[in-house]
């Protein structure tokens, strides 16, 4: 197994890793821009004064909680709509989609 190749290569944009480089690099932008977003408000309130940075850090420590919700939310949602789909059971993928709906309107 040591000289064989999977047939699986960086370069080939079409081949599995290429695909997933494509939807990986967004997903992965956005949530270097979601942690962020609570650094720079630190360092622009950092020379206020030390309230602001403590505020600062206690309300993003709750964003950050509540992105991790509703990322957890949509990666739960995504397997049961794929196991639904891959199974051909639109009614319980339907209702699998009106609950997550239902669950991040009620939370958000």
């Amino acid at each position: 197994m040591k000289g064989k190749k999977l047939g699986v290569s960086v370069k080939n944009p079409d081949g599995l890793r290429g695909k997933l480089f494509k939807l990986v690099g967004p997903i992965f932008l956005e949530t270097l821009l979601v942690l962020l977003l609570g650094v720079v408000d630190t360092l622009m309130l950092g020379n206020y004064s030390d309230n602001t940075v403590a505020a600062v850090g206690v309300v993003n420590q709750l964003l950050n909680m509540v992105f991790l919700l509703f990322n957890v939310t949509a990666v739960g949602t995504l397997v049961m709509c794929a196991l639904y789909y891959g199974a051909k059971d639109n009614k319980s993928f339907i209702q699998v989609i009106g609950s997550s709906l239902l669950f991040n309107a009620g939370v958000g």
